[in-house]
């Protein structure tokens, strides 16, 4: 202590510090009381307040605490220096006892001065808010202390930055209590609804600033409205923030950057890029200079929406500016990357960043592990990890409960198990580890999960409270998730419809019903709303067939204005209708006239659709008359359906007026009101009288919606009939309706009448794609009009169609089949000349060609030389490699096949096996013939043919008698069983025929004649040709080859050339 004599010597106050350091030479009160030493009161005050004017409160402190040692008492001005320096060496705990018990004798003004300093420096300097709060209670409350609003408004602040709302709320409602009365002014505004958005309570800020103004003491500020506006972004109303900009404009209050930023930040939370930029502009033309802070918030909105690359130009802007981006700048960026995938571009800034000197923060680690995570690459997160540890950097749980969830989600929860027991986990840990493991239905998992969680300690939230209870009722703990259901209160939790929904679902699945409404009761008692609830319980009760109590929860459910799922309305009806049938549907739906009108309509419109595709059609009329009694409305598709249905049963004159009022209603302008029309006039047309349709379509314009109608019913003559008679007075189509009605006439063997189509839609300018070509080549493929395939073929290019991989395709196929094998062969060679890539079935369509002609070898060559070039085998590969083995009588090459392919994962198709066993059984090898027909009842497609087949053994099925036959060696009968299977599936064509020797089709002849001639078909002219090619072929090589002309002549009506063709063949076959 300050020797007492350099009081007296102001000369000796310069070398104080000397005797301040020198300890040894410092003499304590005591001592120098001893020497007779005494000085006064005022020499004492006058010395503590030189003390303290030097800022040696500690000195003052201990000072003082000697002359209360010495029983020497101070007055007033004595406790006024102790307070202010117990005040700034921030001893808030003496200063407050000091307060209490020795200030009594000053003034008001200066004890409340110092009350509002202790109240500040507990909140500011301590960091104890809690304190500070009990602390001016206590003064409110014992000490007749009223602080100051400034000592609110901190307390306010802090509390509202500390996410502690409830606190806050306790404040505010001191400040409006009548001893009080203190105002809500601008800066304890902006710290409330701040306070508000962060706990996200964004619709409670909204509230508190309605009552404040209502209160009529507040004048909000550019703060205000900036808080405002990030209360509203969150609540997703952004567009709201236009009147408050209206507001502030009129109020004349000035913008600012951060105001911008906030605005800009809630159209980017909604995906509205537009909108981004416009306020970007606006505030660049009002003068303001964006700072970081706004050009992250730009960057932000690019790398969310995807737009990654146009981030860049924006930092490049923002360099250019003079701003050097941040940390969170990059970050933004490479969290872009990551959402779209590109992880190389991500790995790659964040290398540059490294260079740029910026600090690597566990944050932009964080992002590239989630991004890793995202693709599956736990590799790069394992490094990335091991990286951080190297850098410093100690991944907290935040970044390990992403590396726990990745792992999860991609089904590798025991991994992220393991990780996680080298962690002090938090509840997200355990929460992410027990879904992983129900999704995964791992009882064990969510067994021990649940154990580690209880020896954890970890206090529960509502998410893990919820995926708990989920997980006790996987593992049929059904009684210890209802006692958590019931704790949740006891823990300071509250039910949210998650809760609810997990509950009721869980009882659901168990048909648990009564327990199930139990709980729905509780729900409805609670205050929160779930559609999804109502969903569950109502699928659950329509399920069980209970149809009252269904019904009156539906019935509840309306004032709650929720929206119910399409499936749910339809389960309803379906309900009601299976336990009342259609009439007392009928009568339900009546009972629910008083129920909001949108949800009536909804509910009524659906019913009618219902009746009318279950044939009630008089029953949805009396529904409809009930509906216009109550004002409401038929729909376009209910009224469309229910015509249709009218029309369908001859009930025209009762469709009639109902199409009156569909047009009065929607007029013409709707597109199902023209199909409706079209469908009445398409029943009232009789399309087979072509003479009086042929008058009726000259006088007047045909809609293409007739058309369409007829195309999409399959009536492809009528329409073709249409098209052709109505000629130029059909409105035009689309490509697609031309396309189905050429392919449903090809289907049905009129090749004539597609080309004529082909022609027609040439004519009329309607370009047909390449699709509509093919399906035409298919249909004269299918008819072995292979000539004239070709000439359509050689004439798309001239067209300006380019053929694909399957007009190659059915080409080369068809020329394999029907045995021109070197045609086949240049068709080939020319289609990967052209850079197209012969996919699967062309080489197996060239393979099986040359096995039907015997090639065995060339068949095998080629198998070998595409597996290595153009495809990979399949089982009909397989198959047909078997098949050729098979017909030569080579068991073992057959053999070698089976297996070198079976070592591939690769095995024949039913008739592979099939080819195999017969072969087999043929040498007499009946034990390998056994192994084989094992090995067929294991393959999963073989299997699912044979499944397909109906036994006439209801006991058993036919995969249960090939077993039992193998069981017993009886192979020769199972091989019959195969056979009569076989022959359901597979035409004899397909099993049997074979080709002694290559054709060669003469499609390069001079006398062809172009399909296409100056746009237009000579179908003539390909009739001409098909039958004078008949004539030109090796003559009556066997009867298979000549079928399919036999099928093609029958099925276009050409009975009189069938017929010759046919007495032609037996006679030449019998002259063989």
């Amino acid at each position: 202590m300050l020797l007492l004599s350099t009081i007296f010597n102001p000369k000796r106050v310069r070398h104080s510090t000397f005797y301040l350091n020198a300890s040894s030479k410092i003499q304590c009160l005591q001592t120098l009381f001893k020497t007779g030493f005494a000085p006064t009161l005022k020499s004492i005050n006058h010395f503590l307040r030189f003390l303290y004017q030097s800022h040696r409160f500690n000195y003052v402190i201990q000072f003082i605490s000697q002359m209360n040692s010495n029983q020497i008492k101070g007055n007033s001005k004595t406790h006024s220096i102790l307070t202010w320096a117990l005040l700034k060496s921030h001893k808030y705990g003496e200063l407050e006892q000091i307060l209490k018990t020795q200030m009594a004798a000053a003034s008001n003004l200066q004890q409340n001065r110092l009350w509002n300093l202790l109240i500040r420096g507990l909140c500011l300097d301590k960091q104890d808010p809690e304190k500070a709060l009990w602390v001016l209670r206590d003064c409110l409350r014992n000490h007749g202390i009223l602080p100051s609003s400034f000592t609110f408004c901190v307390l306010i602040h802090k509390f509202s930055s500390l996410g502690l709302m409830d606190e806050t709320v306790q404040i505010l409602e001191i400040m409006s209590d009548e001893n009080v009365n203190y105002p809500f002014d601008n800066f304890v505004c902006s710290s409330v609804i701040s306070g508000f958005c962060n706990i996200g309570k964004p619709e409670l800020a909204l509230k508190f600033y309605e009552n404040a103004k209502e209160l009529g003491n507040l004048k909000p500020n550019l703060v205000t409205y900036t808080a405002l506006t990030s209360a509203l972004s969150k609540l997703h109303r952004v567009n709201e923030v236009k009147d408050l900009v209206c507001k502030m404009e009129n109020e004349n209050l000035a913008f600012d950057v951060v105001f911008y930023s906030c605005w800009i930040c809630g159209y980017v939370a909604e995906g509205l890029l537009l909108d981004v930029f416009k306020r970007n502009r606006e505030m660049i033309q009002k003068g303001i200079r964006p700072d970081i802070v706004s050009f992250t918030v730009l960057i932000h909105g690019l790398s969310k929406s995807g737009n990654v690359e146009k981030a860049f130009g924006v930092l490049e802007r923002m360099r250019k500016s003079g701003l050097e981006p941040s940390s969170v700048t990059y970050t933004v960026i490479m969290l872009g990357f990551c959402k779209k995938g590109k992880l190389e571009e991500a790995f790659s800034l964040f290398e540059m960043i490294k260079g740029l000197e910026i600090d690597v923060d566990e944050f932009m680690y964080a992002t590239l592990i989630d991004g890793c995570c995202r693709k599956g690459d736990f590799s790069r997160v394992f490094g990335l990890l091991d990286e951080m540890e190297t850098r410093g950097i100690k991944p907290s749980i935040v970044t390990y409960n992403t590396v726990i969830n990745g792992l999860c989600k991609l089904g590798r929860t025991s991994e992220a198990d393991r990780l996680s027991k080298d962690l002090d986990g938090d509840v997200i840990t355990y929460s992410t580890l027990l879904h992983g493991y129900v999704q995964e239905r791992n009882i064990d998992g969510i067994f021990e999960t649940k154990t580690r969680l209880e020896d954890a300690g970890i206090s529960l939230d509502v998410v893990m409270c919820n995926v708990m209870i989920k997980a006790l009722f996987m593992i049929g703990a059904f009684e210890d998730a209802y006692i958590l259901y019931k704790r949740m209160p006891e823990i300071g939790l509250v039910a949210d419809s998650v809760t609810y929904h997990t509950m009721i679902n869980g009882y659901c699945n168990i048909s648990r019903i009564d327990e199930a409404l139990e709980i729905f009761e509780e729900f409805k008692s609670a205050s929160c709303d779930s559609m999804a609830v109502y969903n569950g319980i109502m699928k659950t009760l329509c399920r069980e067939g209970l149809v009252e109590k269904v019904c009156e929860v539906f019935i509840e459910l309306n004032p709650k204005v929720l929206s119910l799922d399409v499936g749910v309305y339809k389960m309803l009806i379906r309900t009601i209708f299976e336990q009342k049938g259609a009439a007392g549907l009928c009568e339900v739906l009546h009972g629910m006239e008083n129920l909001e009108r949108d949800v009536y309509n909804v509910i009524c419109n659906d019913a009618i659709r219902f009746l009318c595709k279950r044939g009630f059609s008089e029953t949805a009329i009396e529904l409809c008359s009930r509906m216009r009694k109550t004002r409401s409305f038929l729909e376009t598709k209910t009224y469309y359906l229910l015509i249709k249905a009218l029309n369908s049963e001859g009930k025209t004159w009762i469709s009639l007026p109902i199409l009156s009022n569909f047009l009065k209603e929607y007029g013409l302008a709707e597109r199902i009101v023209k199909q409706t029309m079209a469908d009445f006039r398409v029943t009232k047309l009789n399309l087979s009288t072509s003479e009086k349709m042929e008058d009726k379509f000259l006088t007047c314009m045909v809609p293409d919606t007739v058309f369409k109608v007829l195309v999409r019913e399959g009536r492809f003559f009528d329409a073709y009939n249409l098209v052709m008679k109505s000629g130029s007075n059909l409105l035009p189509g689309d490509v697609f309706d031309y396309s189905i009605l050429i392919c449903g006439l090809c289907k049905g063997g009129r090749m004539i009448e597609a080309l004529d189509i082909c022609v027609y839609a040439q004519t009329n300018g309607i370009k047909l794609n390449i699709v509509s070509y093919n399906i035409v080549i298919k249909g004269l493929c299918l008819q072995s009009c292979l000539i004239e395939a070709f000439r359509l073929f050689d004439s798309l290019e001239r067209i300006g169609l380019i053929p694909t991989v399957i007009t190659y395709g059915t080409l080369i196929d068809s020329l394999c089949r029907e045995g021109y094998l070197e045609d086949a062969r240049q068709l080939f060679d020319q289609m990967t000349s052209k850079g197209l890539k012969p996919n699967t079935h062309i080489c197996n369509s060239m393979i099986d060609g040359y096995i039907r002609i015997g090639q065995i070898e060339e068949a095998n060559k080629l198998l070998r030389d595409m597996e290595t070039e153009v495809f990979s085998p399949d089982e009909f590969s397989v198959s047909s490699a078997i098949k050729a083995y098979c017909r030569n009588g080579d068991m073992e090459g057959a053999l070698s096949s089976f297996f070198e392919f079976k070592n591939k994962n690769i095995s024949p198709d039913f008739l592979g096996f099939l080819y195999l066993i017969r072969g087999l059984c043929a040498k007499g090898r009946m034990e390998e013939a056994r192994d084989i027909l094992l090995e067929m009842i294991q393959s999963r497609t073989a299997m699912e043919l044979i499944n397909k087949v109906d036994t006439e053994i209801e006991t058993e099925s036919i995969e249960s008698t090939l077993t039992l036959l193998c069981e017993e060696g009886r192979v020769l009968e199972a091989y019959a069983v195969l056979n009569e299977v076989g022959s359901m599936f597979f035409s004899a064509q397909r099993r049997s025929i074979d080709y002694s020797q290559p054709h060669k089709l003469h499609i390069n002849d001079k006398k062809f004649v172009d399909v296409v001639r100056s746009g237009t078909f000579d179908v003539n002219t390909i009739e001409n040709m098909k039958y004078e090619d008949r004539e030109k072929r090796p003559h009556f090589e066997d009867f298979n080859f000549y079928y399919p002309l036999l099928s093609s002549l029958c099925s276009e009506g050409n009975i009189r050339e069938a017929t010759q063709l046919a007495k032609e063949v037996i006679c030449n076959l019998d002259r063989g």
